[in-house]
């Protein structure tokens, strides 16, 4: 069981805690969704196709929003008042999650084209 960030954090509110926080789980989050990939190429031998990827593409960006609506809530909780810059630093999270995904799948794609 998780336990909530203000809990975690003993009851102080640091922005750039939950920052660490927030991207220790879209690391894990972004890296079991390229495993997946990985899985998916080792049992078929082909990528996803491209309706595929766009299709884990938004689940991922979902899974790493609602994270982030969650870090927020708690934060508010704990201080009174939402952060502009932890909702900030959640979009950049986001979005570097999104693109590290996008770049391992071309990776992962050019490599298994090789293999062939």
């Amino acid at each position: 069981m998780l336990l909530s960030p203000s809990v975690f954090f003993a009851k102080r509110t640091f922005t750039k805690q939950y920052h660490e926080l927030f991207e220790e789980m879209a690391h894990t989050i972004t890296t079991e969704y390229i495993q997946e990939n990985y899985d998916h190429i080792h049992r078929s031998g082909v990528p996803f196709s491209f309706e595929e990827v766009m299709g884990k593409v938004s689940a991922l960006n979902n899974e790493l929003t609602l994270k982030a609506e969650w870090i927020r809530e708690d934060y508010k909780e704990g201080k009174g008042y939402r952060s502009t810059k932890l909702t900030t630093g959640c979009k950049r999270i986001i979005k570097r999650s999104v693109e590290n995904y996008l770049r391992q799948l071309k990776c992962l794609k050019a490599i298994s084209r090789l293999s062939i």
